[in-house]
Parts: C-alpha cells; sequence; structure tokens
C-alpha cells in the first residue's frame, strides 16, 4: 500500500480547513458592531422625533441615573432640554468585548452590553486629541 499520496494530501486538506475557518472568522472579527451602531442611531432617532423617554431606554442604567442627578424620573426631560444635536450617518462602529464605539459625522457614542442588548454609557461626545472624550451625557 502506498501512503505518499495520503501524506501530500493531508497538508492541504488541513490548510483548506484552516483556510476556510480564517476566512470565515473575518466576517465575526468584530461582532457587535452592527448591533451598537442601531443602538446609537435609534437614540438619535428617538430624540429627533421627540420621544426622549425612549431614547433614555436605550441608556445604560448608571448614564441614567447620572443624567437625573437624584431627581427619579427625570431623564426624559433633562435628556430633552440638553438638545443635543442630529448626529449624522454612521462613519464606523467598532466593539470590544462588552464594550462599543459608534462614530458618526457630528458625535460618538459610547455604549455597553447589558445582557443581549447593547446600551449608551455616553453620547453627544467629541474628541479632544490626546485627551479623554467630552460627552454631553456620561455614566458608567
Amino acid at each position: 500500500m502506498d501512503l505518499q499520496p495520503s501524506r501530500t494530501r493531508a497538508p492541504r486538506v488541513l490548510t483548506g480547513v484552516v483556510l476556510a475557518l480564517l476566512l470565515g472568522g473575518c466576517s465575526s472579527l468584530n461582532p457587535g458592531t452592527a448591533e451598537a451602531a442601531d443602538t446609537a442611531s435609534r437614540f438619535h432617532a428617538d430624540l429627533a422625533s421627540g420621544d426622549a423617554r425612549a431614547a433614555c431606554a436605550l441608556l445604560a442604567p448608571g448614564t441614567v441615573e447620572k443624567l437625573e442627578d437624584g431627581a427619579a424620573g427625570s431623564c426624559a426631560r433633562k435628556l430633552a432640554d440638553l438638545g443635543l444635536p442630529g448626529a449624522g450617518n454612521v462613519r464606523s462602529s467598532q466593539a470590544f468585548g462588552s464594550n462599543a464605539q459608534v462614530r458618526f459625522e457630528a458625535d460618538t457614542a459610547f455604549l455597553t452590553l447589558s445582557g443581549q442588548h447593547w446600551k449608551i454609557t455616553a453620547i453627544g461626545c467629541t474628541p479632544r486629541g490626546e485627551k479623554p472624550y467630552d460627552c454631553e451625557v456620561e455614566g458608567n
């Protein structure tokens, strides 16, 4: 019995399997980015339509708490009073484990994964070079 053909075929098969796994994994190198962008986009759409209560539902609990600053239930009013400008289109979205960053034309949002859903921890953020972002709404 000649074992030579199976020896040369094995590395090709293994290479093919590894290549297929790598290529298949490319689509999931940054899982959650589309969902994070969708959450941040919905937040801005809710504010634009005047539904600050729905926008508040997309914020992380710590962010709501900090925004309300001891006046429980005032998230929608305070969010509406801020008058956050429109964000424009999504330019990029990146997820890093349970955290994500969504960059719009005129805004940057930071999110955290809470269960199966993304929640916004900071929004209305502008970069400041090497310093941390300056955010209109932020919490933890």
